[in-house]
């Protein structure tokens, strides 16, 4: 499998910046959600300034789409199909709710703004799949997207330190952020965990040690967002690096980067306990703050969205769904909140019915086509696997695709990390670590000493 070159044809010079404008976007979208919202917090038309910078964004990629080359169709298309089922679908849901009048006036909007963030995400998927087509291209585009996230936990840790922004959880004595006022805790959880996987990748791949702590900045912005499917997904997902290092690694990193990141982890997470001990934690994962019941009521959420999938709803409902303006409905009805279902698989499950889990699971399936050719023992492996369960367990436990940003950094990762797997498949030899060498060299000169004595004697 080749990787074309940085030379972009017919249409390079186009290409070219709307590569570059794709780089600046995923540093400053994210940058314009925490800074907007600290300095500028209130909405134009009900819109804040993230949403204008997306709607502004809009044109200019569809201006630029079908300018861009298409020699390279290796990942495109399965990112061009996933658009167009998703554009398709949940158009047709929304119509058939609209010409049925089954959606309340004021939910009319909520509901197509929502479908708008999963295209518009979707849409910069395929976007980017066109324009990374090379080691280089991947690379830019791979560091553009942690310097947003870096910058961001950076913010995050400024502003728990300093008690600007938002103070979330604070009735119940957890001091706790996700930056500026109005930042949803998940939402920035969600883009900076498969960040700091992204991090990692490149400290093991580089040996770089400003990366390793790269990676560790965002680990700890994540923990002190308080948000416990982040929790829950940090630690799967280092199981599973760790199974992968200990049993299909080959060959295994330099451990030296890993040791780095996690002795910053364990010296920051040791002062943590020792000022705060373990109460915040505690009352976080044991106090819900609209219920008083551990999960914030999830596990109501969850059956009261399969009960009506499964019992309640008629067959038209079970194959299409109700859509997204009613579940706030449905859920208030069983527990008495106005809230989605905290779970992108009963979110598309009561938008879609049947529709909507096949669209559901097809988003994955096509995240998981990329690991076809790849080494098992690689390090791209090992990161796509991360990569898959740190947004794939916030998704099922809290919800994540009704934000662009944390949606798209999240595929966009998964396609750099495929495109530099494809430099690694072009090596007939599997590369060695920096530790590997050194101990070669050292058996190099320890045999050549011996034999220098030996002909001595």
């Amino acid at each position: 499998m080749k990787t074309s070159s940085m030379t972009f044809s017919p249409s390079e010079s186009v290409a070219e910046i709307a590569f570059l404008a794709l780089c600046a976007f995923s540093i400053v979208n994210p940058l314009i959600a925490q800074f907007t919202s600290f300095f500028f917090p209130h909405t134009i038309a009900g819109l804040n300034m993230m949403q204008w910078f997306q709607g502004l964004c809009l044109p200019l990629i569809l201006v630029t789409l079908p300018k861009l080359p298409r020699d390279n169709d290796e990942f495109s298309p399965l990112f061009s199909r996933l658009l167009w089922v998703y554009v398709i679908s949940l158009g047709l849901l929304h119509l058939r709710l609209l010409s049925t009048n089954r959606l309340q006036a004021d939910m009319v909007n909520v509901e197509r703004m929502v479908y708008f963030k999963m295209i518009f995400a979707f849409l910069l998927w395929y976007y980017a799949s066109c324009l990374v087509r090379s080691y280089e291209s991947a690379q830019k585009l791979l560091r553009s997207i942690l310097i947003g996230a870096l910058i961001c936990a950076a913010w995050i840790l400024i502003c728990y330190l300093t008690g600007m922004g938002s103070a979330n959880y604070a009735s119940a004595g957890v001091k706790a952020t996700a930056g500026s006022e109005g930042i949803s805790g998940k939402a920035m959880a969600g883009f900076l965990l498969p960040a700091a996987v992204g991090a990692m990748f490149l400290a093991l791949q580089e040996h770089s040690y400003r990366w390793a702590m790269g990676a560790a900045l965002i680990v700890v912005a994540v923990f002190i967002t308080f948000d416990r499917s982040a929790h829950v997904a940090f630690i799967i997902g280092s199981l599973w690096l760790a199974i992968w290092w200990w049993i299909l690694a080959c060959p295994r990193p330099c451990l030296k980067t890993m040791l780095l990141f996690l002795c910053i982890i364990f010296i920051l997470g040791g002062l943590y306990y020792i000022q705060h001990g373990n109460e915040e934690l505690v009352t976080r994962w044991t106090y819900d703050f609209d219920r008083g019941e551990i999960g914030s009521g999830r596990g109501i959420f969850y059956t009261t969205a399969w009960t009506w999938f499964w019992k309640d709803s008629s067959v038209v409902d079970f194959l299409l769904g109700m859509g997204f303006g009613n579940i706030y409905d449905l859920m208030h009805s069983r527990s008495g909140i106005f809230r989605h279902t905290h779970s992108d698989l009963f979110d598309m499950l009561v938008i879609g019915g049947v529709v909507g889990l096949s669209l559901y699971f097809l988003m994955f399936y096509t995240i998981t086509s990329l690991w076809k050719g790849v080494r098992i023992g690689s390090i791209e492996f090992a990161i796509l696997g991360a990569l898959l369960l740190s947004f794939g367990v916030m998704s099922l436990l809290t919800g994540l695709m009704s934000f662009p940003h944390t949606l798209y950094a999240f595929g966009a990762q998964c396609i750099c990390i495929r495109i530099l797997a494809n430099q690694e498949n072009l090596d007939p030899a599997p590369s060695l670590s920096i530790c590997q060498v050194e101990s070669i060299n050292a058996d190099v000169l320890n045999g050549q000493f011996t034999h220098t004595n030996a002909l001595l004697s």
